[in-house]
């Protein structure tokens, strides 16, 4: 008890430091090890405007890319139902689905899709660019929403004919593929829209409706939703801020592309969900699909590598070696987000990072608490 005590106040230390160095607004952090959420903490303020706010725990935020995951276990419980298959072509559950290329996007498997190996490119922007807001998130100067627009290669009246997530699907039919099916990696953020699709047209339910009866209640994750304005009324939520000066950035909101980072949560809650992932529930799912939700399936491009050679990607899980233990996480950031979930199984441990600030600390924070948990 007083080890645990030791590593846990060295954690503390370490954060208070890091955070007063890098003028940071505010953090919140859980540890799991074994099957208890030991360590449960904020740092700074969820909110600075009009008045400071102090972050907890339970502060509610966007977890942005790790929405992801909670869209790859809805589709594995589909899975274990027996009504898809991961290596059955997308078309057999949407036919609207193609590419430029459709000879081969015939061939594109839910694995693909989940695994970030269909042969999409990688800035495709559709799924973001539609945000509701997204001309306040592109206003710093008078012509940024414009040139948002040419970077990705949309206008402005195809984004607005966007309304369904089928519509998504049906949008890229414009796409050309950037390598053969199955044959590379691109992290392709729109393609979780596909799934939502695809998850809903196979069960004729909401996919929000099926994560909160299936998911999120079973695991007790009472705060975490994909309702913006509910979380915007709630007292304890995060505001973010960027930069030195703080400047407070829009709500991240776009419920369309909820599945690819628009749900919310606390750092409680998400060290409720590693927990399941590191003890392997089978109320929830199967641990044998668990198991293949976390295993590589193909290398990462450079440019997401992290100075590691053998850093892969599984069903909407990265993986890694640090210091010889394998590591199983995602992460994710827009603007002044930052999120982070991270488990080694050897040692039994999750780690939660939600930021609402700029930066890379969380990366820091993870890794000094893994090294705590080895070296003691």
């Amino acid at each position: 008890m007083e080890q645990t005590k030791y590593k846990l106040n060295q954690i503390t230390d370490y954060i208070n430091e890091l955070l007063s160095n890098n003028e940071g607004v505010g953090l919140s952090v859980a540890i799991v090890k074994d099957s208890d959420i030991i360590y449960s903490k904020g740092f700074g303020y969820s909110q600075i405007q009009p008045v400071n706010r102090s972050i907890d725990g339970d502060t509610v935020m966007s977890i942005q890319s790790i929405s992801k995951n909670f869209m790859a276990l809805s589709i594995m419980q589909l899975v274990e139902k027996n009504l898809v298959s991961l290596d059955h072509p997308v078309v057999n559950y949407l036919p609207s689905f193609r590419t430029k290329n459709t000879d081969e996007s015939d061939t594109i498997t839910i694995r693909h899709l989940l695994s970030h190996t269909a042969g999409f490119p990688t800035n495709l922007g559709i799924a973001n660019m539609i945000a509701p807001n997204v001309k306040e998130i592109f206003s710093d100067t008078p012509t940024e929403f414009q040139e948002a627009l040419d970077y990705y290669n949309l206008t402005e009246e195809e984004i607005s004919r966007i309304e369904t997530r089928e519509d998504i699907t049906k949008w890229f039919e414009k796409v050309e593929l950037d390598y053969p099916v199955g044959m590379g990696w691109n992290y392709c953020t729109d393609a979780y829209v596909i799934l939502a699709d695809l998850f809903e047209k196979v069960t004729g339910c909401e996919w929000e409706t099926y994560l909160r009866d299936e998911i999120l209640t079973p695991l007790d994750m009472n705060r975490t939703t994909s309702d913006s304005q509910l979380v915007e009324k709630d007292k304890n939520c995060a505001r973010y801020y960027l930069g030195n000066d703080k400047i407070e950035t829009p709500f991240p909101i776009n419920p369309i592309s909820a599945p690819i980072g628009y749900l919310y949560s606390t750092a409680n809650d998400l060290g409720k969900y590693i927990r399941f992932h590191m003890n392997k529930k089978p109320e929830i799912l199967r641990s044998n699909l668990i198991e293949e939700m976390q295993n590589p399936i193909h290398l990462v491009s450079e440019d997401w590598q992290f100075e590691s050679d053998v850093r892969s990607y599984g069903l909407a899980w990265f993986t890694d070696i640090y210091r010889g233990y394998r590591k199983v996480e995602h992460g994710g950031g827009q603007l002044a987000v930052r999120s982070l979930i991270s488990m080694v199984p050897e040692l039994n441990l999750g780690v939660v990072i939600l930021l609402n600030f700029d930066g890379t600390i969380h990366h820091d924070i993870c890794k000094k608490i893994i090294d705590v948990f080895i070296d003691f």
